[in-house]
């Protein structure tokens, strides 16, 4: 099964107005819509959707793909936790050196406490990021705590690709909303 992927700019001071922009017209489709918990984040807002019929344009810039799953451990979909989305920019006839340096990164998350799993996307038509890495963790803490260890660190070198990693969490729904 395919999932689109859509990556928002959004200025943080236009959170709310985005939000409802949002619900209004792409929110009864179903899906899911993360939150960044950093104001700083590249992408403020990420919807997360089953198939492969984008939405209704909205007046924020979107980096909308279409994926299949490239690779996945463990439990990603569990509830709680935070949400790691991090879209690789990774060019056409670079996939096997990227997602080599992407497994070894994810065998040092993996054993890492709070890690609780990762599906990593791949693209499967014309798309801004190749790549989009989806990873749940128990807490932002546990996932600092991974990011510090050396292991980490070293593995993470091997992948020579720009990235936009943030942490997320879904926006509340009002009830009664498709995909709560």
């Amino acid at each position: 099964m395919s999932s689109l992927i859509t990556a928002f700019e959004v200025d943080p001071r236009d959170d709310d107005a985005f939000v409802a922009a949002w619900e209004r017209t792409r929110g009864p489709r179903g899906g899911t819509l993360e939150r960044a918990l950093r104001p700083d984040a590249d992408f403020r807002f990420v919807e997360l959707a089953d198939g492969a019929e984008p939405g209704p344009e909205l007046r924020y810039r979107a980096h909308a793909g279409v994926y299949e799953i490239a690779r996945e451990d463990a439990t990603p979909d569990v509830a709680g936790g935070v949400l790691l989305i991090n879209p690789f920019e990774v060019p056409e006839g670079a996939d096997e050196r990227f997602l080599a340096g992407w497994d070894r990164a994810r065998e040092a998350l993996a054993r890492q406490r709070g890690y609780l799993g990762t599906r990593l996307h791949r693209s499967i038509a014309q798309a801004d990021f190749r790549f989009v890495n989806v990873a749940r963790w128990s807490s932002p803490l546990m996932f600092a705590r991974a990011l510090a260890r050396p292991e980490f660190s070293a593995a993470a070198q091997a992948i020579a690709f720009p990235s936009h990693p943030a942490l997320y969490l879904p926006v509340d729904r009002p009830e009664g909303v498709p995909g709560t």
